[in-house]
This record gives C-alpha cells, sequence and structure tokens, in this order.
C-alpha cells in the first residue's frame, strides 16, 4: 500500500508543478506586451525521502519574475534622453522656422535696401519713395511674426512642461502606493511589473536615479533632489526664475530641480523656453539695432522739403529694473543706447555695485563685461545714476525690451524719407536769386562726401549751430580757406588748410538734438585753388539721393553691429537656430535608436518570447499527462488490490 500511495503522491505533486507552469506560461503569453512586464518561470525542488525510499516527488512550486536592473536603468536612461531630444527637435525646429517665411527678416531688410538703392538713382519719384515706405513696414511686420512665432514656441514649453509636472506627479503618487503595497506583499510580482511600468514614463520625463529597498520598493532622485522615499512622494511644481522664465520645484520647501536640456521631456521643455527667450532677446536686440541705424542714417540726411530727416522707425526704449533685494538708494536708468555696440545677443545684463565698484555680466552668456566711465557705461548703454547704492544691489538692463514685436514704422508719408544729402557741393558763389556764378581762377573739385564721427585732421569745423544754412567756402590763398553763411557772408564761422598732395575737408558737425548727434557731414575738396576761389554748399534738394545711397549701404556696412555688419548679424541669428535645430532632429534620431537597443536588450532578458513559452508550454501539457496516468494507473492498482483482498 506504501508504494502506491507513494506513487500517488508524487504524481499529484508533478500535476501541481506542471499546472503552475500552465498557469504561467499562459499569464506571459497574455501580458507579452503589457508595460513593465517581465517574464515569469516556474521552479520546485524536490521532495526528499527516506533512505532506501523512492523519490517523494517535488516540493510547493515557485513562481519567480526575470529581471536585470542593470538593463532596465539602461532603457530608463535612454528615455530620458529620448524624452527631451524628441521634445527639443520640434521646439527648436519650430524657433529656426521663425525665421522663414512671413518671418524672413533677411528677405524684408534686403528689399529694403534694395528699394533704397532705386530711390538713390531717382530721387525725385514719389512712387519709388512710397515703395521704400512700403518695404519700411514689410520689415517691422517681418520682425513681428518672428517675434510672435518664437513667444508661440516658448507658450508651447511652458504649457508642456506643465502637462509634463502633472504626469510626473500622477507617476510619483502610483510608485508611492506601489511601495506601500509592497510593504505588506514584498516583491510581488504584478506590483513589480506596475512599478517598472511607471519608472519607465516617469524617466522620460525627467531623468531619474533609482534606488531598489528590500521589499521591492524603490527610492527616486533627480538631479541630486529626492523625489521619493519609502515616507512618500515630493510633488513637482512651476515656479518662475529670476529672469522670469519658468522652474520646477519639488516638495514643501520648494526645492529648485536641477534638470538639463537631456533630462527627459521637463528638462528639454525648461531650455527650449530658455533657448526660446534667447532668441527673442537676439531678435530684439536686433531690431532695436537696425531700428537705430536706420534713425540715424534718415537723420544724416534731408527729406525733399529741405527738412532734417526724422526717426523712420521706432522701438521701446532700454530699462533698467532695480533688484527687490536692493537695500541701497540709488536708481539707474538707461540714459543713451549706442546700437552698434550692442552685443547682437542682446543680453539681458546684470549690472551689480560692490565696494570696488560696478560690474556687469552678460546673461546670455555668462560673460563678465567691464563698466567704464562717469556716467557708467556698459554694452553700449550710458547709465544715469542718482542716489547712492549698497554693496550688492543690482540692475537688470534691457536694451531691447520687446523691440521685435514692438517695432513700428513712424514715417507716414514718402516725403519723410530723408534721400538727400546735407549739403550739395558747386563751384562758384551763390546769388541771392539761388543760382551760382563760378568766376574761379582756379579749380576745385568736390570729392564723395561721407559722415564721420572724427573729422579729418585739416578739416574745417563748421558748427552745429549753422548745420542747415547755406555755406561760402572762400580761398584766401592757394592753401588756405574760410567759411561763411551765405546770410552772413562776412563773418567766418570756421577756416581750414590746404596743400595740393592731401586736398581739403569741410566737416559740419550735426545738431545735438538730432540721432547724428556726435557726427559730422565730411566733404574732401581736391584742386588747383587760386586766391579768391569760391565754393557754395547748399541744402540738397529733391534732385540729391545721396543720403538714399548711404542708408542702402547700411545693410553691407561693417561696424554697424557689434559683430560687424547688419547683414551679417541676421545671417549669424537664423543661422545659430538652424544649427540647434538640426542637432536636435539628429539627437532625436540617434536617442531614438538607443531606445530600441535598449529596449531589445532588457527583451531578450526579461520580455516574453512567444517561441520559447509555446515550447513549455508543450512540455508542461505533457508532463501534465503523464502525471495524470500514473495516477490512473496506480488509482487502477489500488482498485485491483482492493477487489482482491475483499476476494
Amino acid at each position: 500500500m506504501s508504494g502506491i500511495s507513494s506513487a500517488l503522491s508524487t504524481a499529484a505533486s508533478g500535476l501541481a508543478l506542471f499546472e503552475a507552469g500552465i498557469e504561467t506560461v499562459s499569464n506571459n503569453l497574455t501580458n507579452a506586451s503589457t508595460a513593465g512586464y517581465a517574464v515569469e518561470s516556474v521552479s520546485a525542488a524536490e521532495a526528499m525521502a527516506g533512505a532506501g525510499q523512492a523519490g517523494a516527488g517535488v516540493l510547493a512550486p515557485n513562481v519567480t519574475r526575470a529581471s536585470s536592473a542593470f538593463a532596465a536603468q539602461q532603457l530608463r536612461t535612454a528615455n530620458t534622453g529620448a524624452g527631451a531630444s524628441s521634445l527639443l527637435s520640434t521646439q527648436l525646429t519650430a524657433l529656426s522656422n521663425a525665421l522663414t517665411g512671413n518671418g524672413n527678416v533677411q528677405s524684408a531688410m534686403s528689399t529694403l535696401f534694395g528699394d533704397l538703392s532705386t530711390l538713390a538713382s531717382e530721387p525725385t519719384s514719389d512712387a519709388q519713395a512710397a515703395t521704400v515706405l512700403s518695404a519700411a513696414g514689410g520689415v517691422t511686420s517681418a520682425f513681428q511674426s518672428a517675434g510672435g512665432s518664437i513667444q508661440s514656441v516658448m507658450a508651447q514649453s511652458s504649457a508642456t512642461l506643465s502637462t509634463d509636472v502633472t504626469s510626473a506627479n500622477g507617476l510619483l503618487t502610483q510608485l508611492a502606493a506601489i511601495n506601500k503595497s509592497l510593504q505588506g506583499a514584498p516583491n510581488e510580482s504584478s506590483l513589480l511589473d506596475q512599478q517598472q511600468a511607471a519608472l519607465n514614463s516617469l524617466s522620460s520625463l525627467v531623468g531619474v536615479t533609482v534606488t531598489a529597498q528590500a521589499d521591492g520598493g524603490v527610492v527616486v532622485s533627480a538631479g541630486g533632489t529626492m523625489l521619493l522615499t519609502q515616507a512618500g512622494a515630493k510633488a513637482l511644481s512651476l515656479g518662475t526664475t529670476a529672469k522670469g522664465g519658468p522652474t520646477v520645484l519639488v516638495g514643501n520647501d520648494g526645492t529648485t530641480l536641477t534638470a538639463g536640456e537631456e533630462d527627459g521631456a521637463i528638462g528639454g521643455a525648461l531650455y527650449s523656453y530658455q533657448a526660446g527667450a534667447q532668441a527673442q532677446q537676439g531678435l530684439n536686440a536686433l531690431a532695436s539695432v537696425f531700428a537705430s541705424a536706420m534713425n540715424t542714417a534718415q537723420a544724416q540726411g534731408l527729406t525733399s522739403s529741405g527738412a532734417q530727416g526724422g526717426a523712420l522707425f521706432s522701438v521701446p526704449a532700454a530699462t533698467a529694473t532695480a533688484s527687490q533685494s536692493n537695500s541701497g538708494a540709488a536708481t539707474v536708468s538707461v540714459s543713451a543706447l549706442n546700437a552698434a555696440a550692442l552685443p547682437t545677443n542682446g543680453g539681458p545684463f546684470t549690472l551689480t555695485y560692490s565696494s570696488s565698484g560696478w560690474s556687469a555680466v552678460n546673461q546670455a552668456t555668462g560673460q563678465s563685461l567691464s563698466v567704464t566711465g562717469t556716467p557708467p557705461s556698459v554694452a553700449g548703454m550710458t547709465l544715469a545714476v542718482t542716489g547712492t547704492p549698497a554693496t550688492g544691489d543690482s540692475w537688470t538692463l534691457n536694451p531691447a525690451p520687446d523691440a521685435a514685436s514692438a517695432i513700428a514704422v513712424t514715417a507716414t508719408t514718402p516725403q519723410d524719407i530723408a534721400a538727400a544729402d546735407p549739403y550739395v557741393a558747386s563751384a562758384g558763389t551763390l546769388q541771392a536769386s539761388g543760382a551760382i556764378v563760378d568766376n574761379n581762377a582756379g579749380s576745385i573739385t568736390p570729392g564723395t562726401d561721407t559722415v564721420v564721427t572724427t573729422p579729418n585732421s585739416n578739416a574745417a569745423l563748421v558748427p552745429a549751430a549753422d548745420y542747415g544754412q547755406s555755406l561760402i567756402v572762400t580761398f584766401t590763398s592757394s592753401t588756405a580757406y574760410s567759411i561763411a553763411t551765405a546770410s552772413a557772408p562776412n563773418t567766418v564761422i570756421a577756416s581750414g588748410s590746404f596743400s595740393s598732395a592731401a586736398g581739403g575737408s569741410i566737416a559740419v558737425a550735426y545738431p545735438s538734438s538730432s540721432a547724428a548727434a556726435g557726427s559730422y557731414w565730411q566733404l574732401p575738396i581736391t584742386g588747383t585753388p587760386a586766391a579768391g576761389d569760391t565754393l557754395s554748399l547748399t541744402p540738397g534738394g529733391a534732385q540729391s539721393g545721396s543720403n538714399a545711397t548711404r542708408m542702402a549701404a547700411l545693410f553691407t556696412a561693417a561696424g554697424t553691429t557689434s559683430s560687424g555688419t547688419l547683414e551679417q548679424s541676421v545671417v549669424d541669428l537664423s543661422a545659430n537656430l538652424g544649427v540647434g535645430a538640426q542637432a536636435a532632429q539628429t539627437s532625436a534620431t540617434d536617442n531614438a535608436d538607443l531606445v530600441t537597443s535598449a529596449t531589445a536588450n532588457l527583451q531578450t532578458q526579461s520580455g516574453v518570447n512567444s517561441d520559447q513559452q509555446a515550447v513549455l508550454l508543450s512540455n508542461y501539457e505533457q508532463a501534465y499527462q503523464a502525471s495524470a496516468q500514473v495516477i490512473s494507473v496506480a488509482r487502477s492498482m489500488f482498485s485491483s488490490l482492493m477487489t482482491a483482498v475483499g476476494a
């Protein structure tokens, strides 16, 4: 009897093992595509029999979950890079595209300067002047369109960041609940599957470091800050940086989450917002530099009515915003802006006072800038300081706040275009009738006029008070000349020297109230003059287009911006955005490949192989049938035995 009983017990333990195997295979196949699921397997230890006895079957089966902490971390790392680069590819491409289509500032500027060149050759054409004014409006529209597109990218980055923070909080809450459940059911497979799925999703949002606990729970940190402990999750929230951009805070104490551009979708959203803010500031600076250069060029010339050119464009004034933590009594304002000296990234700049004086840092680059002079000047901005600052007081200097979106054309009619030069030079003497009579004994040849900040050393300097008046240049000898106004020909206002080698120069200062203040209209003269010879300078009229020529050259003139030409600055801004977009696109492709590779690696170690499971199922079914057959035979033997005993 003991032999039959032992056989039944052994076969029954086999049935239990193989039934567990069949159920496990079924569970594996059902959850093959379930996120976080790791393949399970069945094992059982041999049941030990007494000395000299046959085997006693197997102990109760044990279901184990396959896992690889290293492969799982590799996948999470790949998810983090992919989450960031995927978002950056979209956002940085949108930033690059902001300067195409309606926002193509380079194309709009090229059209304007081309139209100015045409006006220079057709200064009497009202239609061409109207074309110039229309092209000026095209430039402002391009700036506004580009600025609006960049603002949209920044708004989308902020919205994405808000959504991702909400998602991260949901996942952290889920992980905290799983941790609590694992305390009551340590290392329970279904809970660990849910945990891995949540960690994979969380890793695509932010780069996480995961530390496993003895019961299967996890502790999670990011950027050195704890997000999840055994005590629970720390909620993420949105905050604002000192510069006005978004940031992510952790827990009730509001610790700032450190997340770089490769740290998941949250890091990518923070970076894309910052990239947008820098692009916006660069575009603002470009708008301000462009408007300043055009307005200065306008002021260097005259309109068809003979009036000095007024501003063609308007942009918001530079600002200086005091830090809320300032303890001193000083106020700072920007009193003047030299746009040509402004860094083309536009800052903004942090101005700080200390016991050793003023210092400044470009927020866009972190570069320290020298603050010089009294009053202090930095990055093309001259500052007005009143009151006494305290050590540590600081101000944010923004040279071009919202310039791209707020730039506007201020000229209202085509006649506002200052195409004419301040003066037209003619050999001879100006008559009361306006005619010029040339009775010169020698020869005087006017050269090509320019606008300069430092006149030639031999130039006769005409004061700004006499700007706009008709002037008479009289040679007192072949080597010297004097200048008077036509209205007071006997009153000398300037004098200069002349030589056959160097010739001579006349420099007329622009009025201090003009956008061209500090510059001089300069005219070189050559020839072989005789004593008594004269040269008349009359305000440029409708026939003059020389200043339009000067304006048309601004696009390619060296020194118009701190990085060279205006054209180069526009190209650089567009190219830099394009390079960023291309790099993000490449990174997105590379990171997608890494995710595929890491997923395949983890799948190899803990994934469900349907072919392998099919083989196991067949083996378990055959073994189950064999164990059942043993039980059937043993039952038959037992029945026969009982019948024989009864007989």
